[in-house]
């Protein structure tokens, strides 16, 4: 007798250029080849969107970032079977772009929309990207004297075109978020639940290979040692883990031959995954795996430590 687990939801979360959207892309490749832990569950309403955008990976290309005026909600049906039970849920892009996350920090306001979403079938993965020119590290005075020889220079990524103030560590926007979710998840589904949260971090295939072997939760420890420390300290609020995603597991642009390798080989199969969630760093081949941690797919097949 086959068991269906109530649908659950899944929001991907990030500031701007934090790799969401190529990730979808390359996610719903993976969902309509079938081939991973998750599959599709039924055709998406934003259907040319997704087909579009993976496109772009088939021809050897990162899709373009969306524009700040652009919504970029995406609601992704999916499901997986597993023996006599099957569990549904839907892959959740909130009509929030990076810029609004932003916003949110600043205003400490979200949508009645964005806020139904939260709830005891919900989870979330939150995005950082590798070497992005929007991820703002945290400066101190010494650090400051050593990349700009004194305070940070007016003109720097590092400060505010408009105001020429110091613009908010990445590392502080996505603490403060956790922190915003957690008082949500309290208030919808109770202090008790636990919450599903993924750090998800892109572009993989950009980090050292040094920093490589040591895998993403690591990565964040040497880069964005707040983040580290919240997650270290709040696991009776969450559930964490930590993944390592590239969506072509290569640089078009800087690597060269890669291109012509990936093109020569099977775009629609391209992307790898870095995790720790058995005993050991291990890398897979299936994007949908963070999506489907995140779903508890991977708790039922026994991936997980105990």
């Amino acid at each position: 007798m086959v068991q269906t687990e109530a649908p659950r939801r899944v929001l991907l979360i990030g500031v701007q250029d934090a790799g969401k959207s190529n990730f979808i892309f390359r996610l719903w490749l993976k969902l309509d080849l079938g081939s991973g832990l998750l599959k599709k569950a039924a055709l998406p309403p934003d259907l040319d969107y997704l087909s579009n955008g993976g496109e772009h990976l088939l021809k050897g290309e990162f899709a373009p970032r969306t524009p700040q005026d652009v919504h970029d909600k995406s609601e992704i049906p999916v499901k997986s079977g597993n023996g006599g039970n099957e569990i549904a849920g839907t892959l959740i892009v909130p009509d929030l772009p990076g810029e609004q996350i932003m916003s949110v920090y600043r205003t400490r306001q979200w949508s009645k929309e964005w806020e139904d979403k939260i709830g005891d079938a919900c989870s979330c993965l939150l995005f950082i990207r590798v070497d992005s020119k929007e991820l703002i590290p945290s400066l101190d005075w010494v650090a400051c004297e050593k990349r700009f020889g004194g305070p940070i220079p007016e003109a720097s990524p590092e400060t505010d075109a408009d105001t020429g103030q110091q613009k908010t560590p990445t590392q502080v926007v996505m603490v403060d978020w956790l922190q915003f979710l957690r008082k949500a998840f309290t208030a919808k589904a109770g202090g008790n639940f636990r919450p599903r949260v993924g750090i998800v971090v892109s572009a993989w295939d950009l980090v050292p290979q040094e920093q490589k072997q040591r895998g993403p939760e690591e990565w964040i420890k040497a880069n964005l040692p707040l983040l580290h420390q919240f997650v270290k300290t709040n696991g009776q609020d969450f559930e964490f883990a930590y993944f390592g995603v590239s969506v072509t597991s290569g640089d078009f642009e800087a690597e060269e031959g890669f291109k012509a390798k990936y093109l020569e080989g099977d775009p629609r199969n391209a992307g790898e995954v870095v995790h720790s969630l058995g005993s050991t760093l291990q890398t897979c081949d299936d994007v949908t795996l963070p999506v489907a941690w995140a779903m508890g797919l991977t708790k039922m097949l026994g991936w997980e430590n105990s």
